[in-house]
């Protein structure tokens, strides 16, 4: 390890005090204790959940899947569990948590009408049309029934309207970030008024937000209030969907030359060492490999020295907002450890998808870069503001390719680079420490697993809470997680996605079906069919010498999952 990343590493283990609340600007050098005490009896022993999502973070972003960003609190997580390289999830925000609050695909679980309030971010997405449907019982629902209280801090993503918020949809409290994305800063937003955060149903102005707000800081301070609030003895859902590192990439100002001069040898290079790190930390699956990988990013040396520079400075503030992100779980794993409660919570952490291939800030004008939605012009994305507010960047598609590689492409893409996401789960009492697992299983089984856990099972379709819901198309991965069976999903079971441009894939056993469209093309090509057991990274095409399977799976997408 060389001195300067050693720093950045010593750095973030210096000790924090979990109960106690810190400012919305935390300092970087800040991490949680280790200390762990005997567990404290509890009336109901069922264990607590802790469901942490990383939005946008690649599949190599995390030290215990191969990066070099110090991510302490999270590595330790996840070598004391189970890692997972084999979860897919949706191919962007919204899918992605469609499919695991009501084990539905996407298209079957919303439903497209006009959003209650106006865009507050004044650009285009930030504010869906989409609506998590009433048809579906969602997992605070029905935990709540199960006798667990309920907390969500961070992106719902599910629907501005009365009626489809977190606080109508099961969590007994929550702070909660309406839209698709937004400031991290308290930003006086375009609108003047609406922030797009909602506090236990009460939507919040600019003016209900403190000076010192920083949103990564404030989800953390607003769980540990209710953590530390709920009545002893009883089991709790913890639901963190933080926004890091989604873009924009902002960060306090002391935290921002954290990672300085650390991406200077660009992307090219950095995508080599991760795939090597990831291979000898043994989370790739079997038959990976970067020989037939071909990046949709130009190559760094083709770039400008004022190119690599955007490109490496908004990599180090992205890697930085990673490096807070697992700091601020530390905290709370500090209050668990503290309160003697760490044994008995079952911790789950996932990103929602594959790395971002966003060009905000550093777009070159050159390769399929995705550039929308558009950016307002009073964002100053001038290099001297990187990172600070009122500055709208990302890292760019060839930093996201190194976090995704040897999968093909990126977020926004069904195919494997955009659908894997990094995981791992940790419960000490049935989870055997340091293993790796490369079955199969998607965000669709991430509610039927919960319930599993609390003892409790979904309904089925019928009437739920006054209302008819229809039954969930996930199955529960507890007993692959605890050893007690082999694989989640049985030979015949599928999963389907569809694309913007209106192609598809489906999953069913070790093959994979897609027509989807490449990077900067509009319309979804002949079918192709992959091996994924053989074939990781979707290179070669088997369509050819099997077209019957081909047909029987193209009809089953088109019947299931369009």
């Amino acid at each position: 390890m060389s001195f300067s990343k050693y720093l950045v590493y010593a750095a973030t283990l210096i000790l924090v005090t979990a109960c106690s609340k810190v400012p919305d600007s935390a300092e970087p050098m800040q991490q949680a204790s280790m200390a762990m005490p005997e567990s404290t009896s509890a009336a109901d022993t069922r264990p607590n959940i802790l469901f942490i999502v990383a939005d946008d973070l690649g599949f190599t972003d995390i030290g215990a899947f191969g990066s070099e960003i110090s991510t302490p609190v999270l590595d330790e997580l996840a070598h004391e569990g189970l890692r997972i390289n084999n979860l897919h999830a949706g191919s962007a925000c919204q899918q992605t948590r469609t499919m695991l609050m009501a084990s539905t695909g996407h298209a079957r679980g919303v439903q497209n009408r006009p959003a209650k309030f106006k865009n507050p971010i004044g650009f285009e997405g930030g504010a869906r049309d989409n609506l998590l449907k009433l048809d579906f019982a969602t997992i605070p629902e029905l935990l709540q029934d199960a006798g667990y209280a309920t907390y969500m801090t961070g992106k719902w993503d599910l629907g501005w309207d009365e009626g489809y918020t977190p606080a109508t949809r099961g969590f007994d409290h929550s702070f909660v970030q309406l839209n698709g994305a937004s400031s991290y800063f308290a930003e006086e937003f375009e609108t003047g008024s609406v922030t797009g955060f909602e506090d236990d149903g009460n939507t919040l102005a600019f003016s209900d937000l403190s000076e010192d707000f920083y949103v990564t800081d404030h989800y953390t301070n607003k769980m540990l209030e209710y953590l530390e609030a709920t009545e002893e003895g009883q089991p709790w859902f913890a639901y963190m969907p933080y926004t890091a590192p989604h873009w924009p990439l902002q960060l306090p100002e002391e935290w921002l030359d954290l990672y300085a001069g650390q991406y200077e040898m660009g992307y090219d290079v950095l995508r080599k060492q991760r795939f090597a790190s990831a291979m000898e930390a043994g989370v790739l699956p079997a038959n990976s490999s970067l020989e037939n990988f071909k990046p949709q990013a130009e190559p760094w040396d083709d770039l400008s020295a004022e190119e690599q520079r955007k490109y490496s400075r908004a990599m180090e503030i992205y890697a930085a907002m990673i490096t807070h992100l697992d700091m601020s779980i530390g905290r709370i794993i500090s209050h668990l450890k503290e309160t003697g409660q760490m044994n008995n919570t079952v911790i789950v952490f996932a990103s929602d998808h594959g790395a971002s291939s966003a060009e905000h800030g550093v777009h070159t004008g050159r390769g399929p870069h995705q550039v929308r939605p558009t950016i307002p012009e009073w964002t100053d994305n001038s290099f001297e503001n990187f990172g600070h507010i009122n500055s709208y960047i990302d890292h760019g598609r060839g930093f996201g390719e190194a976090a995704s590689a040897p999968f093909r492409y990126l977020k926004g893409s069904i195919t494997e680079g955009g659908l894997r996401a990094a995981s791992f789960i940790r419960y000490p009492a049935k989870i055997e420490a340091g293993g790796v697992t490369s079955t199969y299983m998607t965000m669709m089984d991430i509610l039927p697993t919960f319930m599993d856990i609390a003892g409790t099972e979904h309904p089925g379709a019928g009437s739920f809470r006054g209302r008819e819901v229809v039954d969930i198309l996930g199955t529960s991965a507890w007993p692959l997680l605890t050893g007690q069976a082999d694989v989640v999903h049985g030979p015949m079971d599928t999963a389907g996605w569809s694309s913007h441009d209106g192609g598809g894939a489906l999953i069913r056993g070790d093959y994979k079906l897609i027509n989807a469209a490449a990077p900067g093309e509009q319309d979804p090509t002949e079918w192709r069919l992959y091996n994924l057991v053989d074939d990781p990274g979707e290179h070669f095409e088997l369509s050819i010498t099997h077209p019957e399977l081909v047909a029987e799976l193209v009809e089953e997408w088109e019947t299931n999952w369009r």
